[in-house]
């Protein structure tokens, strides 16, 4: 599994983790109130789960993004430095 599948199936989990926890926290009558704590700790654990590939998704991002404008301001001043060195 590709890691943009990765990172997609996680912002879908926790689109649906934050709609789940806020269904059980308005309608606690349909939900077993012995397993409400657990049930909402792990909808919360997804949801954090969700941020963090998010986070991590943009990171990789603007690494990628820094390496080719530091590559990119390099070529330009060593092509500033051989024309001025004509």
């Amino acid at each position: 599994m590709s890691r943009e599948q990765l990172v997609a199936d996680a912002r879908a989990a926790g689109r649906a983790a934050r709609h789940n926890l806020r269904f059980i926290r308005s309608n606690p009558d349909k939900v077993d109130s012995s397993k409400m704590p657990d049930m909402e700790a792990y909808l919360k654990m997804l949801i954090k789960f969700e941020i963090v590939e998010m986070k991590n998704a943009r990171r990789l991002g603007r690494t990628q993004l820094r390496t080719r404008l530091k590559e990119l301001v390099l070529s330009i001043i060593a092509q500033d430095r051989v024309q001025a060195n004509e």
